[in-house]
């Protein structure tokens, strides 16, 4: 199998998972319109969903060099960097939840994502001079495998954890 296969499959699983997540979040809507956390978990979610979606496309365009390659992943980790903190920075400022709780969001919902990004703009500089990119192909194969242990993760909270917070709150 050649690197393009693997990168549309990512891309594809990625817009599939997207869709349900759309789908699954309107069973919730009243709970993600009332909580600003579920909200941030929300907006993470859909932003890495993206992610995931465009940065695989982009390694399969054909008449790309690797360094424009590399360019455009880190134009996209930085710009997935800067949404991820924008977009927690709101929840951690309130004082609607205890510390520990925030210390829990910031482990996986904010570093998780940031270390995952970090390590794609680590990839895309060493892909800037590569010759043969195959080792960094595999370093951003489970680059990418991580991020979506993340967002199943996050997609899972989005559907089961907010009933079940709903379900003790009741």
């Amino acid at each position: 199998m050649d690197w393009t296969s693997f990168f549309l499959a990512a891309a594809g699983a990625a817009a599939t998972l997207l869709g349900l997540l759309f789908v699954g979040v309107q069973f919730q809507m009243e709970t993600l319109m009332a909580d600003l956390r579920w909200q941030a978990v929300a907006r993470s979610t859909f932003a890495m969903y993206v992610t995931l979606f465009v940065m695989p496309l982009a390694l399969t365009i054909p008449t790309l060099s690797n360094a424009e390659r590399s360019i455009a992943l880190l134009i996209m980790a930085g710009f997935g960097m800067l949404r991820t903190v924008r977009t927690w920075l709101p929840v951690w400022h309130s004082r609607q939840q205890r510390q520990r709780e925030r210390l829990w969001q910031g482990f996986w919902l904010l570093v998780g994502p940031l270390a995952i990004y970090l390590s794609v703009a680590s990839s895309a500089i060493q892909l800037y001079s590569a010759n043969q990119p195959n080792t960094i192909y595999t370093g951003l194969a489970w680059t990418f495998i991580g991020f979506f242990a993340i967002v199943l993760r996050n997609s899972w909270n989005l559907l089961f954890e907010i009933a079940a917070e709903k379900h003790r709150d009741a």
